[in-house]
């Protein structure tokens, strides 16, 4: 049934206690927060880095030069035991199109957001993808009930060499909102570009969501051998500094990425992704 105004108050109020740290790190309202280990260890710089499991939430147009299945869980949000999140994801590639779905939640007992995805992009040439995200987002606050949109989001990945890359994403293209009073999720934009080679990654982001200061991002990724990488990153405005790791053994990669925050201390996020296929044995 459709919530009411109070109830809407009610259960974004109590979001609002993971807030402390203003509107370039909240984890209320559908805001676009770290989904999947890797993201929360390069502060979310995702957009045009090599892609995992997770890829296709940042930017849709993410090409599927790899068969997975992942998950993540965060235990814990800000150091609040009760708040989590967690998800999980595929992607998979068949009649020259790129595929993947998600479905990830965040909350606590009184008040929850569920997402789930369905990704679909393509080639336009062998330089050039294009992708689009069509999202279920689910809202639930205790005692008022549930209610529910639809919102789409749309990718662009140019691949100018072997190594650099640029990419555009957009979220919630046609401006979907929730609840009697039709309040708007977040609509976002970001523009990055990347460095890849076998050995080291570096991206850069300009992060705007509509109302809200924008926002640069850095991150970096080593991989000193073949089976473990290190990264780290870090966003302007948000007090934190994020970082972490993830080790690959046979089919099976293991991530682990945390936010060091300078007063609400440390999230941790978790990670495993099996592989179903490689592109070209890679």
């Amino acid at each position: 049934m459709g919530m009411t105004k109070a109830g809407c108050v009610i259960g974004l109020a109590a979001a609002s206690l993971l807030i402390l740290t203003g509107p370039d790190e909240s984890d209320g309202g559908f805001e676009r927060r770290y989904v999947g280990a890797r993201s929360l260890a390069t502060a979310g710089v995702m957009c045009a880095l090599r892609d995992d499991a997770w890829s296709f939430y940042y930017n849709p147009a993410h090409s599927a030069q790899i068969g997975e299945v992942g998950s993540f869980y965060i235990p814990s949000v800000l150091g609040l035991q009760e708040v989590k999140a967690e998800g999980i994801s595929f992607r998979n590639q068949a009649m020259g199109f790129d595929f993947g779905g998600a479905a990830h939640t965040f909350g606590f007992e009184l008040y929850r957001e569920n997402v789930f995805t369905f990704n679909l992009s393509r080639p336009v040439y062998d330089f050039l993808f294009i992708g689009m995200n069509i999202n279920l987002n689910q809202l639930y606050i205790k005692d008022y009930g549930t209610d529910a949109s639809v919102s789409a989001d749309a990718g662009i990945n140019m691949l100018l060499s072997d190594n650099y890359s640029v990419a555009f994403s957009v979220t919630n293209l046609n401006s979907a909102a929730m609840t009697q009073f039709r309040d708007r999720l977040p609509q976002t934009f970001t523009a990055a570009a990347a460095y890849n080679s076998d050995g080291f990654g570096i991206g850069v982001e300009y992060f705007k969501e509509i109302g809200f200061p924008s926002a640069i991002r850095i991150a970096a990724e080593y991989s000193p051998a073949g089976f473990v990488t290190v990264r780290a990153g870090s966003a302007s405005g948000t007090n934190s500094f994020n970082a972490g790791f993830s080790f690959r053994f046979l089919d099976f990669l293991v991530d682990y990425g945390a936010s060091f925050h300078q007063v609400l201390g440390i999230t941790h996020s978790f990670g495993l992704t099996f592989v179903l296929w490689r592109a070209n044995g890679g």
